[in-house]
């Protein structure tokens, strides 16, 4: 009993941990891949995915509006990592969930 309680606990923490968000903050946090995202907070959840992907400060990471494209929306960015410099897209399906993040 005691086993399927601590399993249980670590399953809801990870899984919140992965969908967390901060909101104003500076720091970066993992995007959860599926969580439905209004067209104006697509930038600012994309440039958080971004920075977790990257590895870059959250400051060095900018991105686009989102513009409808296909059964979806697309968001551009660059992310700056000190080191060198991403061009990425974070895909969105038509039902606003996030895809994830992928390098132009």
């Amino acid at each position: 009993m005691k086993r399927h309680i601590f399993k249980s606990s670590l399953l809801l923490l990870s899984l919140t941990v992965v969908g967390c968000n901060t909101a104003g903050g500076d720091s970066p946090v993992l995007s959860a891949t599926g969580t439905v995202v209004t067209q104006a907070n697509m930038p600012a959840y994309c440039q958080r995915a971004a920075s977790s992907q990257y590895g870059a400060p959250f400051g060095n990471v900018t991105t686009n509006s989102a513009v409808a494209r296909g059964s979806g929306f697309l968001v551009e960015g660059t992310a700056d990592t000190g080191q060198k410099t991403y061009l990425f897209n974070c895909q969105f399906d038509s039902g606003r969930r996030f895809m994830g993040v992928s390098e132009q």
